[in-house]
């Protein structure tokens, strides 16, 4: 996590970003009244369960959503300008460019039957670079990422490399551009834990050395709290709270995000039996009309269902969308800290 951000500095500005789909005649509110801003040099989180809404929002930002997809309502602001307001000529100039991506599974997100040099040389379309240049450039990321022996692995294709390898060759492509923001998608999934641990420390290193923005989406709060300044926690389609990590981690305010951290396995726990969230998350389809958590909320009150609760800010940068934080003040996280900010470890 960095320290040296300009809090007035940003990168990427949502505001009330709403992105439906349409399905058999049904509509699926899939990311409902999303705001959140990202500053230059910070890295920003989205976590929550499948199918909450992190990967559709992150795919809205670059305009990538599926056919049936629809955004209603929102601002995307990239450097002064609404991304849902550009032509397709202009949005190509930022995605890929400006803004990359990094996809959960490289096989798929990759071009099995292009080597990893041309995937790479398309990063360049556009720019004045000799032949030579292009080759430098190329051998340096795959260098950059860790890939052993790049001017050899450049001319192979995907299903060549193993799968932590794969995910660096990805990252690698995608950097090429150097992109002043970087959108991982579950950059970590189905790998084992020491290539996530590298793959971590990759994304974290390289963002120093170029000056990047990420946006990293996962539902793993172990890195959560390894790589971002800030944190949105996601549910329904919905931000129910929002805070610096350190925060999030250590006075949750949310029953939903304490039900996340409660169902980590920790060894500073008195008790170490795991405590899942009861219930299922609710279909897209059919929300229902109070509080999306309402129905498996342990402090659920007859308002809950009523009433959908409005985001507050509790303390500076701190949101929450619950009637009844306060009924949590006072609860602890994974770490020691007072209400007033005072870490107590």
């Amino acid at each position: 996590m960095s320290d040296k951000i300009n809090t007035g500095d940003v990168l990427l500005d949502v505001k009330n970003l709403n992105v439906r789909f349409y399905s058999n005649g049904r509509e699926m509110k899939a990311v409902n009244g999303v705001s959140f801003n990202i500053k230059k040099g910070e890295t920003f989180g989205f976590v929550g369960e499948s199918g909450c809404g992190k990967s559709t929002t992150s795919r809205a930002i670059i305009r990538l959503l599926a056919e049936n997809a629809k955004i209603p309502s929102g601002e995307i602001i990239y450097k002064g300008q609404d991304i849902l307001k550009l032509s397709n000529d202009k949005l190509r100039k930022i995605r890929g460019k400006e803004i990359g991506m990094i996809f959960q599974e490289p096989m798929t997100a990759l071009n099995p039957v292009l080597t990893i040099k041309q995937q790479m040389y398309e990063q360049f379309i556009g720019t004045n670079m000799t032949k030579a240049q292009k080759e430098e450039k190329a051998v340096e990321m795959l260098r950059l990422v860790g890939i052993p022996s790049p001017e050899k692995r450049l001319k192979e294709y995907i299903h060549q490399f193993s799968g932590g390898m794969r995910q660096r060759a990805m990252i690698a492509i995608t950097l090429a551009a150097n992109p002043n923001l970087l959108i991982a998608d579950e950059p970590t999934t189905a790998l084992d834990v020491t290539i996530q641990d590298q793959i971590i420390k990759l994304i974290n290193k390289i963002k120093d050395q170029l000056g990047m923005s990420v946006l990293l989406i996962t539902h793993d709060l172990g890195v959560i709290s390894q790589m971002c300044d800030r944190v949105a926690v996601m549910y329904a389609g919905y931000f129910v709270e929002t805070a610096d990590t350190l925060t999030l981690f250590s006075v949750p305010r949310h029953p939903y995000t304490k039900g996340l951290i409660d169902a980590l396995p920790s060894t500073d726990k008195k008790d170490l039996s795991l405590k899942p969230i009861k219930g299922t998350a609710p279909s897209l389809a059919d929300l229902p009309s109070g509080c999306p958590f309402a129905p498996r909320c342990p402090y659920k009150e007859d308002k809950c269902d009523a009433e959908l609760p409005e985001m507050k800010e509790i303390s500076p940068g701190h949101m929450v969308r619950c009637h009844f934080h306060e009924k949590l003040k006072g609860a602890q996280g994974l770490i020691s800290i007072d209400e007033e900010g005072d870490n107590n470890v």
